[in-house]
């Protein structure tokens, strides 16, 4: 009895160990070998995954800093121009001082102190004069028409909090008026660095500078001044400047950040001029008990501080990853022109590296899912469903090929390829890693347009700066040209052919003038002025101007404005601009007969918001397509030389995005083109 029983457990365990070898361990095996497929799917699409997201964060951070530092640029460009604009006049008027005789109307006397000057303020420019002699009487008159300038240029530069002139015997006039007789009584106003910055030991080259960082004596704020030495017949005679707050530049530098955590610093030099009030202080070795601005990276007790330092001043504009012990960041930077700043941006490794953290979470996920899915199957064969254990291993193992094949393909750069999905578990992660090559093409597609947006910024502010340079050196002399040929024009004693011919001059002056103001809007890039307009009542009025000469051409001029009397947020003269040359280019394009429309109406989608639309149409020999994408930019032009500059369609491209609108053209079939504008019915805030 017990050799039998003895005989049937060794067969059992035969038995058992030959099913085991048959069917269990080929599928053990099996399972081995696709739980290495599936480590080296994990591996690959989370390396994948985290390679492409932070490279299009850091590429993002970049474009970012590249946006801020033009804009920047652009307002320290205005800031110089206005400094240049109020220092000329100073200069003119103590040049020739007998030939100004506005006065303010502000009444000047000696207080108990010996302070002569307006004390109380009257609404003027306060004057300042710590030791009053008669014969500094000429030069107070002549400087109370610098008000003409200040009280305008006050109202237009909302960054400025003083403009001011500092005369070398220590007569000071300042717009808005302040209580001078606040400044300290133990060093001359003349010796201190705002003024003497710009004296010739300073600033030899007699040019438009910026100071440091500086604690005004007057205000005990922090600021920044832009000086302008004033020369008369060679001689220095006095310093004027604008001031601008540290409070102003940091609303200006954190005006754009790539994330709440990141912190951003302006710097001249390894100076730090204005920063975030979350900058890092002590994570970057700076005293913390002490404000950002006029702390220097280069006396940081941290080396690795040091070193970004020194990487600051050597690369220009790539991103560099620095780790001390209170900060892991990402560092980037640009250069702010064309004063040679930097404008950098600390953004945490954790706001970079998140979305790349949560698609690798979300594989993870799937990964283990489908590891639990395995362990099941093994359960299933080994109650001896042999057959559908065979099918479903085979068709996992295409499931597998098909996800590595596809995620290679996105590993390549093939953005657009797209795994088949099916039911399974393999179709749930294929589905995953379509949606996220889908989010990354469509971010691909972003990237690519803010480029571009940004690029077409970079040129018109490039060409701006040009067209305003060529602008101011070409209208001085022809402002003299103009002037002598009035003065011709006005004397009684000179042929009648030579006066018809003088006036033949005035009217090429004033052709040339009013290419000058073309190429002057082209420069100026400030925001409009919004009002609430009436849209069509605008447009009717230009279509009323235009009529005359659409019918002495023989043009029909058909108009179709909508019902809504809406208003809409837009600057009127821009919003002029737009619909004049508009319609001047359809008048160009089609000089004699045929008609052009123009179409007004109000659109708004589910998700878009809703805008003002204007449609132009001509009945033209339409735009060449390689032309298209060119049509917007400055100076380029189909017309024969003389007959355009190629300004009109850039100078309202820039006053469109400016509001915020879009524009866009096409062909029209058989013939003509079609100009379509948009204007944001609701203004961001």
């Amino acid at each position: 009895m017990s050799k039998t029983f003895g005989y049937k457990s060794r067969l059992g365990l035969k038995i058992l160990l030959g099913f085991g070898l048959i069917w269990v361990l080929p599928i053990v095996l099996m399972l081995f070998m696709s739980s290495r497929h599936l480590q080296t799917i994990k591996d690959n699409a989370v390396e994948g995954a985290r390679t492409v997201l932070i490279s299009s964060q850091e590429k993002h951070l970049q474009e970012l800093l590249v946006e801020e530092a033009n804009r920047l640029s652009t307002l320290f460009t205005r800031i110089q121009d206005e400094t240049y604009m109020l220092g000329s006049y100073a200069q003119a008027i103590l040049k020739n001082p007998a030939q100004i005789t506005f006065r303010n109307g502000s009444q000047y006397g000696m207080n108990k102190a010996g302070i002569y000057g307006n004390s109380v303020n009257d609404g003027n420019s306060v004057l300042y004069v710590p030791k009053y002699e008669p014969a500094q009487d000429q030069i107070i008159s002549v400087t109370e028409s610098l008000d003409l300038l200040m009280k305008p240029l006050a109202e237009r530069e909302v960054r400025m909090v003083l403009a001011w002139m500092v005369h070398r015997n220590g007569i000071t006039r300042a717009y808005p008026w302040r209580d001078f007789n606040q400044m300290p009584r133990d060093r001359k106003i003349t010796s201190w660095p705002f003024y003497y910055l710009a004296d010739p030991s300073h600033n030899p080259h007699k040019k438009v500078l910026f100071t440091p960082a500086y604690l005004d004596p007057l205000s005990r704020e922090w600021m920044i001044s832009c000086l302008f030495p004033v020369y008369v017949k060679g001689k220095f005679e006095a310093t004027v400047a604008l001031d601008i707050t540290i409070d102003n530049l940091l609303r200006e530098i954190t005006a754009s950040r790539l994330s709440k955590g990141s912190s951003s610093l302006l710097m001249t030099g390894d100076e730090i001029i204005a920063a975030s009030a979350n900058l890092p202080l002590v994570a970057l070795g700076l005293d913390p008990k002490s404000p950002p601005h006029g702390q220097k990276l280069s006396s940081s007790t941290s080396l690795e501080i040091r070193k970004l330092m020194d990487h600051l001043q050597a690369e220009k504009g790539n991103i560099t990853y620095v780790q001390t012990p209170g900060l892991r960041a990402f560092a980037g930077h640009g250069t702010v022109e064309p004063l040679g700043w930097k404008i950098v941006y600390l953004v945490p490794e954790d706001d970079v590296t998140a979305p790349a953290n949560e698609s690798t979470r979300k594989i993870l996920a799937e990964t283990k899912e489908m590891r639990s899915n395995f362990i099941h199957i093994l359960i299933f064969a080994l109650f001896g469903v042999i057959g559908i254990t065979i099918i479903v291993i085979i068709h996992q193992s295409k499931g597998l090929r098909t996800l590595l094949r596809g995620i290679l393909e996105l590993g390549n750069g093939n953005l657009s390829h797209r795994i088949p999905e099916d039911q399974s578990e393999f179709g749930q992660l294929a589905k995953a890693l379509n949606s996220m090559a889908y989010n990354l093409q469509e971010k691909k597609r972003e990237l690519q347009r803010v480029f571009a947006e940004v690029e077409q910024g970079r040129k018109l502010t490039a060409v701006g700066r040009l067209a305003a340079g060529v602008a101011h050196e070409v209208n001085n002399p022809l402002a003299t040209i103009s002037t002598y040929t009035q003065m011709v024009l006005r004397r009684n004693d000179i042929p009648a052919d030579v006066s018809e011919k003088m006036r033949v001059v005035m009217g090429e002056i004033k052709r040339i003038q009013a290419q000058l103001r073309n190429l002057l809007d082209l420069s100026r890039l400030q925001q409009p002025q919004i009002t609430e307009i009436n849209p069509n009542s605008v447009i009717g009025e230009i279509v009323d101007l235009v009529q005359y000469e659409t019918s002495a051409r023989g043009v029909n001029l058909s108009v179709e404005l909508s019902g809504d009397d809406r208003t809409v947020p837009a600057d009127g003269s821009g919003f002029k601009q737009v619909i004049w040359n508009l319609l001047r280019n359809a008048l160009d394009i089609q000089p004699s007969g045929g008609t052009i429309s123009v179409r007004t109406f109000f659109r708004s989608g589910a998700t878009e918001p809703e805008v003002f639309v204007i449609e132009v149409a001509d009945e033209g020999p339409g735009i060449p397509e390689a032309n298209l994408p060119h049509i917007f930019e400055p100076f380029f032009t189909t017309k024969e030389v003389g007959e355009g500059t190629g300004l009109g369609l850039s100078i309202i491209y820039n006053i469109i995005k400016n509001h915020g609108g879009n524009i866009e053209v096409r062909n029209l079939t058989p013939k003509g083109c079609l100009f379509e504008v948009e204007f944001p019915v609701k203004r961001d805030k």
